[in-house]
């Protein structure tokens, strides 16, 4: 069972839908593996929404969170700066806060 305290770092992955998403499990048993008080979570964001969930994960000190179907287009709209072959491909996977 994954046990959260106030120092937890909290990462996530934001989509929709993301209940099927197995990341969670695999970044979650590699956390407790590194012996790290991290946390991933399933974050379902519906599409007009996706800017106030970037402004989420920033207003509550989330490191960040992976990006999937179907925001890694409308994501880039609320990032401060795109690196390399995600401005090429007008596509994000990943977020860093």
């Amino acid at each position: 069972m994954l046990a959260l305290s106030g120092t937890t770092t909290l990462v996530g992955i934001i989509g929709n839908p993301v209940s099927h998403s197995l990341s969670p499990r695999m970044q979650n048993a590699a956390f407790a593996a590194a012996g790290l008080d991290w946390a991933y979570v399933p974050l379902p964001v519906c599409g007009e929404r996706v800017g106030e969930a970037v402004r989420g994960l920033v207003a509550l000190g989330f490191a960040g969170a992976n990006v999937t179907i179907p925001h890694k287009g409308a994501v880039i709209a609320h990032c401060d700066e795109v690196e390399g072959i995600a401005a090429e491909a007008d596509s994000v996977n990943t977020l860093v806060v």
